[in-house]
């Protein structure tokens, strides 16, 4: 399995505190078969592109010393943010630096006016967005449509584990099951922040996916699609649908 969505590197953010809770980490991974892993700090915290790609090495170094098997590839958690459209593409974090897809959040309370533009520009760069855990924004959990629509204008979807094995509550899950069998979600992540709390629990979530979308599919969320992105050849396999709210009908009883 690959996971894209971690805060491994150690005391850069709010994930590894240090080397080595980073290396726990790195083992919680390979026992849970994991074989490759992008460090993607927030970006806002490490304001430095070069510098998380040399943290990358360093940490990846420490793996081979350590005898941890797995794979580490730079990248970034963006802050959605105006700041973006005005940076030169070279300048904007994406997967193993190759230019093409990157990671973005937006606040989890509100999607900002400004987010469209932001998307597009850095389709403009020739970078696709790939939009992190909206199943946790709360306009999403009000109208899961809304990731549809970013669907459709090109960009992609990475899910947490911890949304769908309920660590964020019930609406959250229920979010995440609708946006699964509604073809929303390319990839599943762990977000993973340490060794204990919030880990790389990617193998937890995958028996919960096989449930909800069938193995098949889930391999495709956690290493096929993954993969193809790490590749820079990503292309859909089957086609997002619009979810439709289920109707409750009353029935009365007539004397």
């Amino acid at each position: 399995m690959i996971d894209l969505h971690t805060h491994i590197l150690p005391g850069i953010d709010d994930g590894a505190v240090d080397l080595d809770m980073a290396l726990a980490m790195g083992r919680c991974a390979a026992a849970g078969g994991i074989t490759t892993i992008a460090a993607t700090p927030h970006f806002y915290e490490i304001p430095q592109w070069s510098l998380v790609k040399q943290k990358v090495k360093e940490l990846q170094k420490e793996f081979i010393k350590a005898q941890i098997a797995v794979e580490l590839v730079p990248g970034a958690e963006l802050l959605m943010d105006m700041a973006l459209v005005d940076m030169a593409a070279g300048e904007i974090p994406t997967y193993g630096d190759a230019g093409k897809y990157c990671l973005i959040e937006f606040p989890l309370q509100q999607i900002p006016l400004y987010a469209e533009q932001v998307l597009f520009g850095l389709q403009t760069k020739g970078i696709t967005p790939i939009i992190a855990h909206p199943e946790r924004y709360g306009a999403v959990v009000e109208d899961p449509n809304l990731a549809l629509g970013w669907l459709k204008t090109g960009c992609l979807i990475q899910m947490n584990t911890g949304s769908i094995l309920g660590r964020f509550g019930s609406s959250i899950k229920e979010t995440a099951k609708i946006m699964l069998t509604s073809n929303m979600v390319q990839m599943v992540a762990s977000d993973g922040h340490g060794s204990e709390r919030r880990r790389l629990n990617l193998f937890e979530a995958f028996e919960a996916l096989v449930e909800i979308v069938g193995r098949a599919t889930a391999k495709d969320l956690v290493e096929t699609n993954p993969r193809n992105i790490l590749d820079g050849d990503f292309q859909l396999k089957v086609q997002p649908v619009e979810y439709r709210k289920k109707r409750r009908f009353f029935f009365s009883r007539l004397a």
